[in-house]
């Protein structure tokens, strides 16, 4: 009667463990593939493009310098302006007297250094714009590639890993009824 008792225990016992390895899954290994795909006719054009700036600039740079030489040839050469009020003639309504003649005096030398420091401040601001565009084109490359990315990722179900609560809830509720069972069987047969 004892190893009855201890025959069906064990039986139960191993029972409950088989139950509980039913309930227990192994976690999976989610393994994930990025494609990277880059367009080599765009690249290709996105050089030549860059290419063909630069030689644009560099012939930009040979006009600049053959401008400069010229411009200082000429910076010796003074333009004078003078004003001559005639002052016999009644006061216009301003209060002034009207201007009989003018000339004013400058030298070409100032004004070609204020000339290569706007240019100077121009290109700065040309190259800020620049660099700015790009960025921003980048950008918008990259949200789009986001939000194609964002969308493949939406679209793919992703299996649930690890640990399931529910198959290891009901092992162990059939493990404890079929428990009550066989105990309530061994009691009316004893």
């Amino acid at each position: 009667m004892k190893k009855k008792r201890q025959i069906t225990l064990a039986i139960l016992i191993l029972l409950l463990i088989a139950f509980l390895a039913a309930g227990c899954k192994p976690k999976q290994i989610i393994q994930e593939r990025i494609v990277t795909k880059i367009d080599s006719t765009a690249v290709f054009s996105l050089q030549e493009e860059n290419t063909v700036k630069g030689l644009v600039i560099e012939n930009l740079q040979r006009e600049l310098e053959r401008t400069r030489e010229e411009n200082s040839q000429l910076s010796s050469e003074i333009s004078k302006h003078e004003i001559k009020y005639d002052t016999s003639a009644p006061l216009k309504p301003d209060g002034q007297y009207p201007i009989a003649s003018e000339t004013k005096t400058q030298t070409k030398s100032l004004l070609e250094k204020e000339i290569r420091e706007n240019e100077v401040l121009i290109a700065e601001y040309r190259k800020e714009v620049n660099i700015l565009s790009h960025l921003k084109k980048n950008l918008e490359i990259t949200i789009e590639s986001l939000k194609e990315e964002n969308k493949d990722l939406k679209e793919k179900i992703t299996p649930t890993t690890g640990f399931n609560f529910r198959l290891f809830g009901f092992g162990l509720l059939s493990g404890v009824i079929g428990m009550i069972i066989l105990m309530i069987l061994l009691k009316r047969k004893l």
